[in-house]
């Protein structure tokens, strides 16, 4: 689709194999984690279950997966003006200034273009190998190399892929004729994708090092559930020489609580990375050291039952 007007071209690449591959594949693991809820829901309390829940998580975080990428392929366009090309994916736009584009190169069957990032038949979107031209970021739904557009400047080469190539290069070459004062090229994002989380490894190693000792807890306890009594004693904070006793189901208040906090830390650190990394930083080894209290009071727990 291109929409024309005398200063502003906008052109959408064709984008319909892309997209219906990127949500039939997020259907299905939708499909298959509903199906293995309902199959495990009614199974005892054990190992086996968790694997089933754990497999349903996996499923429906591949399911929001495919699923945002679909929508990244869905909408993906070129909007050209007299300052430059931008192009739209998901909830990034990458600007290209009109005066740093060198020149802009067809695409031919001898560049063999290789996409080394996220792709399926129909959609490419990341770093690249071409033949000729070396490194490309690709932002593409092409088919055949012949349907890219390579547009080259002083920094990098994007792979595009109009619907009609050789209108899209008349189309830049008459809006370089008009070119505005320079507006600097650089990547554009909305609040979500410029959150620091997406850069910040130190903040993702220790969030995901949370969720590790909190998957951990879970899995511990119910592999341990089978071989409780119907009754047992929960001992941890101790209370002194009273105990009272449990229907053993309480025993998952443990890892139910630690989730509870485990869910409050990041979001709270999420909140606060922001402006205070090191704030951040300290909620997140909290979070850390908290599941690690929580596993020690479900082992406790079990060996006091």
């Amino acid at each position: 689709m291109l929409l024309k007007s005398q200063s502003l071209t906008i052109e959408r690449p064709a984008r319909a194999t892309g997209t219906l591959i990127g949500f039939g594949a997020s259907a299905a693991a939708l499909a298959l984690a509903v199906a293995l809820f309902i199959k495990a829901v009614d199974w005892p309390v054990s190992f086996p279950q968790f694997l089933a829940f754990f497999g349903v998580g996996v499923l429906l975080l591949l399911a929001l997966a495919f699923a945002f990428w679909a929508y990244g392929c869905l909408s993906l366009r070129y909007t050209m003006d007299g300052s430059g090309l931008t192009v739209g994916w998901g909830l990034m736009r990458h600007f290209i200034s009109i005066e740093t584009i060198e020149k802009m190169i067809p695409g031919r069957g001898e560049h063999r273009p290789r996409v080394q990032g996220l792709g399926w038949w129909g959609y490419h979107v990341g770093r690249g190998q071409v033949q000729g031209l070396g490194s490309v970021l690709f932002f593409s739904t092409h088919r055949a190399p012949e349907e890219l557009v390579y547009v080259q400047t002083a920094d990098a080469i994007y792979a595009l892929s109009p619907l009609n190539p050789e209108r899209f290069i008349a189309s830049a070459q008459r809006l370089q004729k008009g070119a505005l004062p320079v507006r600097p090229s650089g990547v554009e994002r909305d609040i979500v994708s410029r959150h620091p989380i997406w850069v910040d490894r130190k903040a993702q190693a220790l969030a995901m090092a949370a969720l590790l000792v909190n998957l951990a807890l879970w899995g511990f306890l119910f592999a341990a559930y089978p071989h409780l009594n119907s009754e047992i004693t929960i001992e941890f904070p101790p209370v002194g020489d009273i105990t009272t006793l449990h229907d053993r189901v309480d025993i998952l208040r443990i890892p139910a609580t630690a989730t509870a906090f485990l869910a409050v830390n990041l979001l709270a650190a999420l909140s606060f990375q922001w402006r205070e990394r090191a704030a951040a930083y300290l909620l997140l080894s909290g979070s850390v050291f908290f599941q690690a209290l929580f596993l020690a009071a479900g082992a406790i727990a079990v060996i006091n039952a």
